[in-house]
């Protein structure tokens, strides 16, 4: 990322962008299809006896299971292949005749299902004799069948399950409440019966987790932990850690809030702010103390709040710096070394509920690197309670220590420097780092990502980070230097040090002041989904189109500031819609406002960058299928009642046939959706029209509501014309479109 790339057009104060709220009549009336059942592969007598061989063998490893705990189900895999992943293709008709329950995904291939000693046998029966169409289909949709067995189960092994101390167990939740419930009693009477003392965390979805303390339980004991058929996963509870600081002696104190001005608050759930910091305490709104000293030193919250309290005027007045300076309820809820996945989450959801007018939380901390197929615990838990206090959690991608050390363009070496948990949140904005000062002996340019950031994609392709932000230079032998960031320590001095902590409080900045512009509408509740879409949105306005390996490092670019986020330059026309999509029916605007100047012979001549965010119905039960709904989007001509679509969705390009089935049917379902195309030759068009419908995944209930879509349009010059933003507005009045600017204020800048 070049320094001229990351100066976005100057947007002004007099181009708001325009707010287009939900109309009835924008949804069209159901459209039926669907293809027929077929064959994927041709059901000989041979395939079945080598399906059914599988069906015996996985039957094997779950009869002690199922014998040892009757009033729990066995859990077996049907393994689908590639071209079967899609729910059209999927064995229902198979499961319901066998008798078998849904017990939800594992990885994106994996259908799981509840069996017992008569339902595998019916289902023997059906894979051996059956031939009705439908079952053949299904058939032949099966790679195989596996056991959902101990090896499963357990994500570590004993001695290292022992070594972490803790662990959490998850349950299965099955197509059926009442089986559900039985299992959580089933699995209460085997803690009884070994005196394992437990907690049962409540989960926003599904039954409990269990948080156990193996130091108190016995190897008898955890082995028949191991052997309990309705666990879906025995693992070690996570341990989240912020990222260290490293000492300086730049004197330099944070300037005070200027009187009379509203800053906003946010939250800042970190190790606390240190009372000595006496610069800071003005910018400090409130405290909510979980933790105190020894646990905590406040050095690492100290430095983070101070960047939300003014990371500009502590770095020079640095250009890419926003002047969005925000207030700091100050949340003591991590402690110095590190805390338990659990204790965070209680502290947590606590904080959250004693202060409801905090809307953007910082959080500036990570564990472990994400896997491939499954959300971690704790970005599932920050889901659930986004869901529960509609907030919006800014989280950290996390910081890769490791060796090699990466530089910019990163080498051939496959380097473990996936995101952190709980930087997979697909309802929090996720923050990457970016260096924002060329230095000699600086590891990478300026505007390069950081060494130190973490990367995407989340699991299953799911594109993140979100953003990325200035988190400080580091020079060669992994120190401070010139180009490291500033910040405030207890000593009320200013330091450098460098890390994905300390760019993300820099985008919470940013969220606050664009959250508290939205506010004071009467017809309009902010939501998370909605600040998070335009602060991606600004994003990708400030930066360039990056190709797909780009975006792991890069997420959509820098959010400049928060009047970016909301208004317009004079070269570019922005729209902000309200949608409500339900399956079945499609959501259309048209013709669509097209300015004037944008228009050359009949074609439309111009960059259109397209953004959507959603807050789908979620499932941890579904594995790889976690995100239960997916928007699709089409920006394109109208021939007749059919929209041709001209903006590409910008994603993940699969290597093989695996790959892009993970892509199709797991990253293609982010509920945060990218367009972004240049038409330098123009592109014929009599009717634009701007059109979403939505989809639910395979054996998902109907939707209790429609899903709000928060949809940002922008058409912008390709040679700068200064016409487009007014032509736009004149295009939209004369479309009568029910319509009325978004921000109710500008956003405070100083």
């Amino acid at each position: 990322m070049a320094t001229e790339e990351m100066r976005a057009r100057s947007a002004r104060n007099t181009n708001p962008f325009h707010r287009i709220p939900f109309q009835r009549a924008d949804l069209s009336a159901p459209e039926n299809g669907g293809g027929g059942t077929k064959e994927l592969v041709t059901v000989t007598r041979q395939y079945r006896a080598e399906l059914h061989d599988t069906l015996v063998t996985a039957a094997s490893a779950l009869r002690p299971e199922i014998a040892r705990y009757p009033n729990s189900p066995g859990v077996l895999i049907l393994k689908l292949r590639d071209k079967a992943i899609a729910k059209s293709h999927r064995p229902n008709t198979l499961v319901a005749e066998a008798g078998l329950l849904s017990a939800g995904v594992g990885r994106i291939e994996e259908m799981l299902v509840a069996a017992n000693a008569v339902t595998i046998d019916s289902l023997a029966r059906l894979i051996r004799f059956r031939e009705t169409k439908k079952i053949r289909a299904n058939l032949s949709a099966i790679e195989r069948i596996q056991a959902w067995d101990k090896d499963r189960r357990l994500s570590a092994t004993v001695p290292e399950l022992r070594e972490r101390g803790r662990a959490l167990l998850s349950l299965f939740r099955y197509h059926a409440a009442d089986a559900t419930a039985q299992n959580v009693d089933a699995l209460r009477a085997v803690l009884q019966r070994f005196n394992m003392p437990s907690m049962a965390m409540v989960q926003r979805w599904g039954p409990p987790v269990f948080r156990v303390d193996l130091e108190q339980i016995s190897d008898e004991g955890l082995e028949a932990l191991s052997m309990f058929p309705g666990l879906r996963s025995i693992f070690p509870e996570p341990k989240m850690y912020s990222a260290s600081a490293v000492p300086g002696f730049i004197p330099g104190p944070v300037s005070p809030p200027p009187p009379g001005i509203n800053h906003p608050i946010v939250g800042v759930f970190d190790t606390g702010t240190a009372a000595s910091a006496a610069s800071l305490r003005p910018w400090i709104a409130s405290t909510a103390p979980y933790v105190l000293p020894p646990e905590t030193d406040y050095v690492h919250g100290t430095a983070v709040a101070s960047l939300v309290a003014g990371a500009k005027v502590i770095n020079g007045d640095h250009d890419w710096l926003p002047p969005t300076r925000c207030q700091v309820h100050d949340t003591c809820g991590l402690e110095a070394a590190g805390g338990n996945t659990t204790d965070l989450i209680v502290r947590l959801a606590d904080a959250v509920r004693n202060a409801p007018h905090v809307k953007v939380w910082n959080l500036s901390l990570g564990g472990g690197q994400i896997g491939d197929h499954e959300f971690s615990y704790f970005a599932q838990q920050l889901d659930a309670l986004s869901d529960e206090h509609k907030v919006l959690f800014v989280v950290a991608a996390g910081n890769y220590k490791g060796l090699p050390r990466r530089g910019w363009p990163v080498g051939e070496a496959d380097l473990q420097d996936r995101l952190s948990s709980p930087g997979d949140s697909v309802r929090a904005l996720t923050v990457g780092a970016v260096a924002h000062v060329d230095s000699p002996g600086a590891m990478v340019a300026a505007g390069h990502p950081a060494p130190y950031s973490r990367r995407g994609p989340g699991p299953v392709f799911t594109p993140k980070p979100d953003v990325v932000h200035a988190g400080g230079g580091v020079h060669a032998d992994w120190s401070i230097g010139a180009s490291s960031l500033q910040m405030l320590g207890p000593a009320n001095a200013l330091y450098g040090s460098f890390g994905t902590s300390f760019a993300t409080p820099i985008v919470t900045s940013v969220a606050g002041h664009l959250w508290q512009s939205l506010e004071g509408h009467a017809d309009l509740a902010v939501a998370p989904h909605m600040v998070k879409a335009l602060m991606i949105h600004a994003a990708r306005l400030a930066s360039p189109d990056y190709g797909a390996v780009e975006r792991r490092y890069f997420g959509c670019g820098i959010p400049k500031d928060a009047l970016s986020a909301l208004y317009d330059s004079d070269d570019c026309f922005t729209l902000m819609f309200e949608a409500l999509v339900v399956p079945g029916f499609k959501w259309r605007k048209a013709p669509y406002p097209i300015p004037a100047s944008l228009l050359h012979n009949g074609k439309l001549r111009a960059e259109v960058i397209i953004t959507a965010a959603y807050s789908p119905p979620l499932d941890p039960n579904a594995g790889a299928e976690y995100v239960r709904a997916n928007v699709n989007v089409s920006f394109g001509v109208l021939n007749g009642n059919r929209i041709s679509g001209k903006v590409p969705m910008e994603g993940e390009a699969g290597t093989t046939g695996y790959e892009a089935a993970q892509i199709e049917h797991g990253g293609k379902w982010s509920p945060v959706k990218l367009h972004r195309k240049r038409f330098p030759q123009g592109v014929a068009g009599d009717q634009w029209a701007i059109q979403l419908d939505t989809l639910l995944r395979a054996n998902e209930p109907p939707l209790a509501e429609p899903v709000n879509v928060a949809l940002i349009v922008s058409l912008r010059s390709l040679d700068g014309n200064a016409q487009v933003h007014s032509d736009g507005v004149r295009s939209l009045v004369q479309s009568n479109w029910v319509r009325q600017q978004l921000p109710v204020r500008v956003p405070v800048h100083v």
